[in-house]
């Protein structure tokens, strides 16, 4: 399915409060799919192995010197939470362990575009973002699933290239698609009789 930034934007925006996700994170996540797919990186496919995940309250990180420390993290929770604290320089890093999607990380890192991070697994670097600029190594991405993410001024060598439409799985926008018309509430005699202009009558 080919689809412009916007459109895809606002399907996974519809797609999260669809899924009954905050508004915030809706927003946070429509971000961050759109940057993964303009650089032909599967955030829809992320974002949907997301959702998937336990819907339980975060449990507070714990406190290692200057790093924070998440345990089982979720991309859409903790994941959000961590960034939040990191961009507030109220830690030096953050630490996601067993995080459910690493990539979607990266996108929700993104954006904060005054920000640049450097993103770890067994203390090599396995992706940069500086300036809404994205490297991703992969040869270091499955090696693990616990990620620690720095704030720093790294420079970029050859950075994703951008692509201004994007071409969705088609399996990937008909679940999004199903998701998102959640949002949709189906008329009924009470919206009608409770509704805009319920109790005027149409002289026409």
């Amino acid at each position: 399915m080919d689809l412009s930034f916007s459109e895809l934007k606002d399907l996974v925006f519809n797609a999260s409060l669809g899924s009954n996700l905050p508004t915030g994170i809706g927003e946070d996540l429509s971000l961050a799919v759109t940057f993964l797919e303009s650089r032909s990186l599967p955030g829809g496919e992320e974002f949907l192995n997301s959702l998937k995940c336990e819907r339980h309250p975060s449990l507070p990180p714990q406190k290692k010197g200057s790093r924070l420390i998440f345990c089982n993290s979720r991309a859409i929770f903790e994941g959000v939470t961590a960034i939040d604290f990191l961009v507030s320089e109220v830690c030096e890093s953050v630490i996601l362990k067993n995080i459910d999607s690493q990539m979607l990380l990266l996108g929700l890192a993104s954006n904060y575009r005054e920000f640049s991070f450097s993103f770890y697994k067994n203390k090599e670097v396995y992706a940069n973002i500086v300036k809404n600029e994205l490297v991703f190594k992969c040869k270091n991405y499955k090696c693990s699933n616990d990620i620690e993410i720095y704030l720093n001024d790294s420079q970029l060598d050859n950075p994703l290239a951008k692509c201004t439409r994007m071409f969705l799985d088609n399996n990937v926008f008909k679940e999004l698609n199903s998701l998102a018309s959640n949002m949709l509430v189906p008329e009924s005699e009470l919206s009608r009789a409770t509704g805009a202009g319920a109790g005027n009558i149409d002289n026409d």
